[in-house]
């Protein structure tokens, strides 16, 4: 973890707070090192982070503990995280992070379908992490301050590093589809070209002789938001130009935290 993450950690620690008490966060993980490096940042962020090692040290505290988020790895020793996900979609309205090393887009939508609200492939970004945790405390009403107004639209947030669904799912961008989205955010539903979209791309955090062609990233993050929320995005092509009918900045609409 970079120090330029941590610093990021910080940042969202208002975040993390709701009427001067901390969110109440259970991390799953059965590896130790992971599960205190997960334990202390989100502390730093402003959390009430508790660790356990596996799923029956989870439901022993967890009637008594009432979290208000779950941070599941899914690879545990006595339980696997898609059935902890299931009992805890079952019985509880408590939000799900699934955090695991399987990064296919099957596994990505199991996890989903289990009953997940977010699921972030190892090696986890704090900052992500911290970011995907605010949102979902947000859409149950945890944390209300600077909210943006709510519709059933797509939303660019976290500046441009989440995609949050019409169904509030939330999606983690990569660097490459941060760019392509934060430009057709800023051309407000209208047609962007090829070179265009390849200059914001040449921008973003591609070497020389990797940068993805626009058309075929394109194709990608339709896949990648299908397996995950299986809706169909307005993000159409045609002749060499592209756009998003339909997104929505959500930091313009957040006022600046105090210090």
């Amino acid at each position: 973890m970079t120090t330029g993450e941590r610093r990021g950690s910080r940042s969202l620690r208002g975040a993390a707070v709701v009427a001067e008490r901390p969110l109440r966060v259970a991390v799953v993980e059965d590896y130790g090192p992971m599960r205190a490096l997960l334990v202390r940042e989100l502390v730093a962020g402003g959390f009430r982070a508790v660790g356990y090692p596996d799923a029956a040290s989870l439901w022993r505290h967890f009637p008594d503990a009432a979290f208000d988020l779950v941070v599941l790895n899914i690879g545990l020793p006595d339980e696997d995280g898609f059935s902890v996900s299931r009992r805890l979609r079952r019985d509880t309205r408590v939000p799900v992070v699934m955090v695991s090393g399987y990064g296919s887009n099957e596994h990505q939508l199991l996890g989903l379908r289990e009953g997940a609200d977010a699921y972030l492939v190892k090696p986890v970004d704090i900052h992500v992490l911290l970011a995907t945790l605010e949102r979902l405390a947000r859409r149950l009403g945890l944390d209300d301050d600077g909210a943006p107004p709510r519709s059933a639209g797509w939303w660019l947030a976290e500046d441009g590093w989440l995609l949050r669904t019409p169904d509030n799912r939330e999606i983690a961008l990569n660097g490459h589809e941060r760019a392509l989205l934060s430009r057709l955010l800023a051309a407000a539903g209208a047609w962007v070209p090829d070179r265009d979209l390849s200059a914001a791309l040449a921008n973003g955090d591609a070497r020389p002789g990797e940068r993805p062609v626009p058309a075929r990233l394109l194709r990608r993050l339709r896949r990648k938001i299908a397996a995950f929320t299986g809706l169909p995005p307005p993000l159409e092509s045609r002749a060499g130009a592209h756009r998003f009918a339909s997104l929505i900045n959500e930091d313009a609409y957040r006022p600046r935290r105090r210090r």
